[in-house]
């Protein structure tokens, strides 16, 4: 029984810690970037890029291909010649003198039948490209699609990091809040019972009760609310992170003021926007090469080896006893001399993309230029909002402290209480999401500078 109690225990033990985990920001950050849908449809992107390359690369590697070919005649097809044994003979013999001309008669047309009734033959044929001027762009062109693949790739992951921090930090922030209202019900909840006691001794009136009473269920109202806004972002957060939504988890409540850098300095041509731009341009730039080189001869070699073997007087008698080789090569020239002008048209075209894509890269310059500069003016305010809320705080906490003596003292308003409550509580609020504001501007600054 010992036994059995005890592994009862062990098993109860794992099976609530399997079902509850508590979760940082770095272990969310990392889940996201193993199980993330985006992350994983990128991360298969930049591998299916690389078998692309590969099969580029295999067009112009030898291709060796082995057939064989069995050939029964049922009957065997024939052909009419004309007589071409008489004349000869004739001719001979009037030549001798033998004949005279007028003895000569042209035969008749013979049917003859050519072929032997059955065959086996055996082959392997190799094709080599020799040169090709668009075999050779398109496979630089297929290597620098994949580092297109892979710096999308990194984009998703960046993007990915800022939207689960954000769902982290929404989420916490949320669960503190409605920690900060238990916190105040329950102060709430005490002043309330006092009151009580007090209405019971003649020292209150029932105007003070029913107002903590009105107090107390608007905080009960708010803190219920807080916590289902919680569970939404929490469910909220293991979407994003790719997490089963049935998964129980906790937060890390451990939460700073972020250390926040506001004068540092960026070349917006490294960021992820502008490199991605870049690449696009030179990919525009091969496609141009990519038909101008469609004007170029292309040259390839093929060669056969063979062996046939043949029935000799029945259907199949002797097929496959004797073999017969037979060996040839030959090298193809193809010259492109006219396409009714689609290349030509195809390379005008291929141009404007190209001169776009070159506004869309000034443009870009300048959106991340002006994006920096938003995130820097965004975090002086954000701080200087905490600031503020940090010193309401300590004010509403002073307030409310000097109003409870009064009101214990009997010199102070069960209304005045209450305000100072409210008051101290809306203030902790407020500076929870002054605190986040600043956390989410700041991330979006680390983003603006290329730091995250």
């Amino acid at each position: 029984m010992k036994q059995l109690f005890f592994l009862c225990i062990c098993v109860l033990s794992l099976t609530g810690f399997a079902q509850t985990q508590v979760l940082t920001l770095e272990q969310a950050v990392d889940y996201a970037l193993k199980h993330n849908a985006d992350v994983q449809s990128a991360t298969l992107s930049v591998e299916g890029s690389k078998q692309e390359v590969k099969s580029v690369i295999a067009t112009g590697l030898p291709q060796v291909t082995a057939s064989g070919n069995f050939t029964h005649n049922v009957q065997i097809a024939s052909q009419q010649l004309p007589d071409f044994i008489s004349p000869a003979v004739y001719g001979v013999l009037i030549q001798e003198g033998l004949l005279g001309p007028e003895s000569f008669k042209a035969g008749q047309p013979q049917t003859l039948a050519f072929g032997a009734p059955s065959s086996l033959t055996g082959m392997v044929n190799l094709n080599q490209l020799l040169f090709d001027g668009t075999y050779f762009l398109g496979l630089k062109a297929a290597k620098q699609y994949v580092k297109m693949s892979e710096l999308l790739e990194e984009n998703t992951k960046i993007t990915t990091i800022d939207n689960v921090k954000k769902s982290y930090y929404a989420a916490l922030i949320t669960g503190r809040n409605a920690k900060l209202l238990e916190s105040s019900l329950q102060t709430v909840n005490k002043t309330y019972e006092e009151t009580k006691a007090l209405l019971e001794a003649g020292f209150a009136e029932q105007l003070d009760v029913d107002r903590l009473a009105y107090a107390k269920s608007n905080l009960e109202t708010q803190k219920s609310n807080l916590e289902m806004q919680k569970t939404i972002l929490l469910n909220m957060l293991k979407v994003s992170i790719g997490m089963d939504v049935n998964t129980a988890i906790t937060l890390d409540e451990t939460l700073k003021e972020p250390t926040v850098d506001a004068n540092s300095t960026v070349d917006v041509s490294n960021r992820i926007e502008s490199r991605i731009m870049s690449q696009k341009l030179l990919l525009d730039s091969l496609t141009i090469k990519r038909y101008q080189v469609g004007y170029y001869p292309s040259l390839r070699l093929n060669a056969t080896y063979q062996q046939n073997s043949f029935a000799e007087e029945a259907e199949f008698k002797g097929l496959g006893k004797t073999w017969n080789p037979g060996t040839l090569y030959g090298i193809s020239l193809s010259i492109p001399i006219f396409d009714g002008f689609y290349k030509q048209s195809k390379i005008a075209q291929s141009r404007v993309e190209l001169e776009k894509d070159k506004f869309m890269y000034m443009n870009t310059q300048n959106q991340l230029l002006f994006q920096v500069e938003q995130a820097k003016v965004n975090v002086a305010m954000k701080t200087k909002n905490l600031e503020n809320q940090k010193k309401n705080k300590a004010l509403a906490k002073s307030i409310y402290e000097t109003s409870k003596i009064k009101f214990q003292e009997g010199v102070g308003s069960s209304f005045e209480l209450i305000q100072a409550q409210s008051d101290q509580t809306q203030a902790e609020i407020s500076y929870s999401n002054a605190l986040y504001e600043l956390i989410v501007a700041n991330i979006d600054l680390q983003t603006a500078l290329g730091k995250n």
